[in-house]
């Protein structure tokens, strides 16, 4: 009976020897409980000692292992897990920086919306005192029009502009030009600016460099929204049955060996990011084209498509819209009196007007007050594009960035290849995970990929459409028939049509947009800003 005991030892040691993992390493179950309880706790489905694993699917091994099936399945769930809240941690600064950017953009677009309205009721105020009451629910009207336009409303520009001059002019003919109220349609008036040229060619004008500006603006925005779109839902990849079992095998099939977050070996590590996010790299050229046509709209968002420099000089448009409508007092009389009564009024000159003035020296008048920019929105739009072309490569090395937050090999130091600790990867009986090329080629996309992709594309078209320049804008704006230009979803580029060449030669005076009269835009960080600070343009026009 003494010799029991000795059998019994040598028998342990034989099962041991059996057992046992390469290297002669016996795993510890009692660390591996430990961290298994962090994750599930008050599980007790850690084997107390090491056992066979017959029943593991995944994290198979020639000697014992300290995990079960049940263990398996959990860690399953915890590798889906982090890899989704990887994900969301390698695209956190480029997700934050569209989100600030499209918040900034948005706010700085109501900042000058709300200095353009004022300053043009400043101007009627001043040049027009017995029009100015009457018109400011007709001007504030048409900035909230803009306002919402940018925001992706259905209205158009050549619309918002029309209805502007409408209300005006009825106001215009009565304050202005000394009409009578009684003998005449007020639904005639209204509509009488346009057939009588009340206004010369400043509508056109203003409809064609609003119409661009507004436009560029409006896509740049739609584009930052739609990046955020892109990102977010890369963020909710979710992994599907072979990428999960290659993350079990990358992150916690280590732990049935007793082995707690060992580093992997890069080309394993690598090779399983491939298996589970090959479909990035369809999405990298499309998220490339992105980037480019998004830092050419903001280049070509200068001169006529610079919305801060176009709407800042809008004052100055509507003044010497209602002086040409002063200057021809006694012909409009005649002509709308013609249209829309009986008897031709004669134009009252008890009616205060403001002197004549040539177009160029009106419109030296009317700009906004010069002042040294702090930061500019193309400084802004220049900022933000060069941050953003720091992540052009960003979808085709999702996995490279998922990778380079594991731990790795010191000083050529063993590392995990998926089924032992190693110096190389693959190590002996173990097939890459890299699929092949052909089968790669003929697997249809994702369906969270192609969605990624068909939203890049659309925003991709849009952006290529804007940025065109502006000779090529003049010649398919005249062309809009022949080449399709103005089919359905293309923002109504033909808007306006007024340039140099034809009826607008007349306001050459008025000059280009100004370029160096900007405002101060954010010149204190955002996050010294208070949302009392932050009042939108729809409160404003509401006041």
């Amino acid at each position: 009976m003494a010799s029991s005991p000795v059998h019994s030892a040598l028998f342990l040691c034989a099962f041991l020897q059996l057992f046992s993992l390469p290297g002669g390493h016996v795993p510890n179950c009692q660390e591996v409980r430990t961290v298994f309880q962090s994750l599930h706790p008050g599980s007790k489905w850690v084997p107390e000692t090491p056992v066979s694993g017959a029943d593991l699917q995944v994290c198979q091994t020639k000697g014992p292992t300290c995990c079960s099936k049940k263990m398996e399945e959990r860690y399953q769930v915890a590798a889906r897990s982090n890899m989704e809240s990887g994900l969301q941690v390698v695209s956190a600064q480029l997700k934050r920086l569209i989100i600030q950017n499209a918040a900034i953009f948005q706010e700085a677009f109501d900042l000058v919306l709300r200095h353009g309205r004022n300053s043009t009721l400043t101007m009627l105020k001043s040049e027009f005192p017995t029009l100015a009451s009457g018109a400011q629910s007709s001007v504030g009207q048409l900035f909230l029009d803009m306002s919402l336009y940018i925001l992706g409303s259905d209205s158009t520009v050549d619309h918002m502009v029309a209805v502007l001059y409408g209300r005006l002019f009825p106001l215009t003919y009565r304050r202005l030009l000394g009409g009578s109220g009684t003998s005449v349609s007020e639904e005639c008036v209204r509509g009488a600016w346009k057939d009588s040229g009340a206004f010369g060619p400043y509508p056109k004008l203003m409809m064609t460099r609003l119409s661009r500006s507004l436009l560029a603006t409006r896509v740049f925005l739609q584009a930052l929204n739609l990046g955020i779109e892109v990102v977010n839902t890369t963020d909710h990849l979710r992994p599907g049955r072979e990428c999960s079992r290659s993350l079990l095998r990358l992150w916690y099939c280590p732990h049935c060996q007793g082995m707690l977050g060992p580093p992997a070996c890069r080309g394993f590590c690598q090779a399983v990011m491939h298996n589970c996010l090959g479909g990035a790299a369809e999405v990298q050229p499309h998220w490339r084209s992105y980037i480019d046509g998004l830092g050419k709209l903001a280049g070509a968002m200068r001169g006529e498509q610079d919305m801060e420099a176009v709407v800042l000089r809008l004052p100055t448009m509507i003044k010497l819209a209602l002086k040409h409508a002063v200057n021809t007092r006694s012909h409009l009389n005649t002509l709308v009196s013609g249209m829309c009564g009986q008897t031709p009024q004669r134009a009252s000159r008890s009616v205060g007007s403001p002197p004549s003035q040539p177009p160029a020296a009106a419109a030296r008048g009317a700009q906004p007050s010069s002042s040294d920019p702090d930061e500019t929105l193309a400084d802004l739009r220049r900022d933000f594009i060069t941050s953003l072309r720091g992540f052009s490569s960003f979808y085709s090395g999702l996995g490279e960035a998922l990778c380079s937050r594991e731990p790795a090999p010191v000083n050529h130091s063993l590392c995990w290849n998926g089924q032992e600790m190693t110096d190389r990867y693959p190590g002996p009986g173990l097939k890459r995970l890299h699929p092949s090329s052909e089968s790669r080629s003929n697997k249809p996309p994702e369906p969270v990929i192609s969605q990624i992709i068909d939203k890049l594309k659309h925003i991709n078209q849009l952006l290529q459409i804007v940025t065109v320049s502006e000779k090529r804008w003049r010649a398919r704006s005249r062309g809009a028939g022949a080449n399709g230009w103005s089919e359905e979803g293309e923002e109504e580029f033909e808007s306006g049509d007024c340039d140099d060449e034809d009826e607008c030669a007349g306001v050459s005076g008025l000059g280009p947009p100004p370029r160096r009269k900007r405002l101060r835009i954010f010149a204190a960080s955002q996050s010294d800003r208070s949302p009392k600070q932050r009042g939108g343009l729809r409160d404003c026009c509401a006041c």
